[in-house]
């Protein structure tokens, strides 16, 4: 049976940073709590102003459910990934080549449909019916791939990543997390984060996840004076690969995270969506094309209208 249309609806996301969920930090074997402070005393962190190193990259990656078809036995996602990079170097800004791939997560051969060309992405146990949310996730992983592929073609300077830190790389890098579902810090440590003043961090604490060791702190951006705000506005928890150079990497992000920080009357994820990355994303958005656009060709060649 030929591959038909599904649905365009059932999995309509859009994901900026996936990656910007906050994963929860690993229990020790023992149940307790996993705290362990890399710095002292507890209390919050200032730093004078440094020259940003050359080069700097952002990096991140945006990911698009497009379709769900149907071949009378399996469900294939039908999804578009890009991932791309601004490196800041010689005091300027600039956007490196995007890179976009449409992606069958779940297809054994390559899918033409008019100028649209999915690649196959097959998952374990794809001999199996595969459940709409392994199908999503296969399709997060994609982009995740793509966004470490490009950054292995970054060379030396410093990698920031909107999200944890999950690429491994020569050279240092930073991670940064928006969101905070998950709670690091016992009560009377985290009693420090509601006092933290814009350009200030906790301590550094330890963070193990996925077999590695990871420096971690909370930090404050600036916020405009109107408005009233959640506790966690401005708040970031920013983290790096357990080094000798964390500490130096902690400092850095003082004068780094601030002054990148957007503005709520350009972003609505502001002061958090640092700039570089949101004039990244709308980028990458224009690259993948327009949803509607597919979304007609998917249905003229896939039996959909």
């Amino acid at each position: 049976m030929a591959w038909r249309l599904y649905s365009l609806e059932p999995l309509r996301t859009e994901a900026l940073a996936g990656p910007g969920e906050d994963p929860p930090n690993l229990q020790d074997s023992g149940g307790s709590y996993p705290f362990h402070p890399l710095e002292e005393p507890w209390e919050a962190k200032g730093a004078p102003p440094v020259p940003w190193p050359e080069p700097l990259y952002f990096v991140d990656g945006r990911e698009r459910a497009e379709a769900l078809i149907f071949d009378g036995r399996r469900l294939v996602l039908l999804g578009c990934v890009a991932a791309g990079a601004v490196a800041f170097a010689g005091g300027g800004m600039r956007l490196l080549e995007p890179r976009v791939r449409r992606v069958g997560v779940g297809l054994w051969e390559p899918l033409g449909l008019g100028e649209l060309v999915y690649e196959p992405l097959p998952l374990e146990g794809g001999g199996e019916p595969l459940s709409p949310t392994a199908l999503q996730e296969g399709l997060a992983k994609a982009r995740a791939l793509l966004e470490e592929d490009l950054a292995k073609g970054l060379e030396g300077g410093l990698l920031i990543v909107d999200g944890p830190v999950r690429l491994r790389r020569q050279g240092p890098v930073l991670g940064y997390i928006k969101t905070h579902w998950a709670r690091y810090l016992p009560e009377d440590k985290e009693a420090l984060i509601p006092t933290l003043r814009p350009g200030e961090r906790t301590p550094m604490f330890r963070v193990r996840r996925g077999g590695r060791e990871l420096a971690s702190w909370y930090l404050r951006l600036p916020l405009p004076p109107e408005g009233v705000r959640p506790p966690e506005s401005g708040l970031l928890r920013v983290e790096t690969p357990l080094s000798p150079e964390a500490k130096g990497l902690a400092d850095l992000s003082l004068s780094l995270f601030p002054a990148l920080a957007s503005h709520p009357v350009k972003d609505p994820r502001a002061p958090q969506n640092l700039l570089p990355v949101g004039s990244l994303e709308r980028e990458l958005s224009r690259r993948m094309g327009s949803r509607d656009l597919v979304g007609r060709i998917l249905a003229r060649y896939l039996g959909g209208g």
